[in-house]
């Protein structure tokens, strides 16, 4: 059983941040440990704020796990500069990782999770060290400071986020427009590699699909020497995560 350690922003709802990571990657079948970098008050309706857990505190949960050894790291919201130069400089110890970082911008009720300062932080400090980052169009758009409008624009977009030294990049396109959804997978070696699908209907209607997708990325990619394969494998069971979803609602 491979050991995945989830950092990441606390929702009372369970429908998002850790609970969902930690959901996912049960099912998957991975040992899961959790380190927490905010509280957030929300649920399926609204959002009513976030509450960063103090640098401090951040550093003893780090610490509190720091003997153990993890097959990956996945990576959510991180809600101030201070909790990016923590996680940032544990990566930095780790002598051999596998992480997948979701940049976490907003809730899906709109709530705001972080500033313009945490993100210029994550751009210098985590984009250039960790495997994978997955930004929705939204995010990769405040991320880059550049619109997309089509397929082409989703490439050029893609690329701008590798140009911050990204070593691979999955930009999703479930807020695009359009009766076919496209996903785009790009690393600095090989062609971009493209997942089109038809959209589900009311599949934006779920939340925290994004952690979902990143955790199943994070345990395939600890469970594959490919970490395409991994991303190839997580985007099919998200897919098969929302039909049952919907089915059961």
């Amino acid at each position: 059983m491979k050991k995945i350690l989830v950092i990441g922003g606390s929702d009372g709802s369970c429908g998002a941040g850790i609970f969902a990571d930690h959901e996912t990657l049960h099912a998957l079948g991975s040992e899961v440990r959790v380190v927490v970098t905010a509280v957030t008050s929300q649920s399926h309706d609204c959002f009513l704020g976030s509450h960063a857990i103090p640098v401090e505190s951040l550093k003893s949960q780090i610490q509190s796990i720091s003997q153990d050894t993890f097959d990956a790291v996945k990576i959510g919201m991180l809600p101030t500069p201070g909790s990016v130069k923590v996680v940032g400089d544990f990566l930095n110890s780790l002598e051999q990782k596998s992480v997948v970082l979701d940049p976490v911008l907003s809730s899906s009720t709109g709530g705001s999770l972080n500033n313009n300062e945490t993100i210029l932080a994550m751009k210098e400090l985590l984009f250039p060290i960790v495997d994978l980052v997955t930004p929705n169009l939204p995010e990769a758009k405040i991320i880059v400071g550049e619109d997309v409008k089509s397929l082409i624009g989703m490439k050029e977009l893609a690329a701008a986020c590798m140009r911050l030294g990204c070593k691979a990049v999955l930009l999703k396109g479930g807020h695009s427009e359009g009766e076919v959804c496209k996903d785009i997978y790009i690393e600095k070696s090989g062609s971009p590699v493209f997942f089109q699908r038809k959209r589900i209907n009311q599949g934006t209607a779920i939340r925290g699909t994004g952690c979902r997708l990143a955790s199943a990325i994070a345990h395939f990619f600890a469970n594959s020497s490919s970490l395409e394969n991994a991303v190839k494998e997580g985007v099919g069971y998200l897919q098969i995560y929302i039909k049952r979803k919907l089915a059961l609602s």
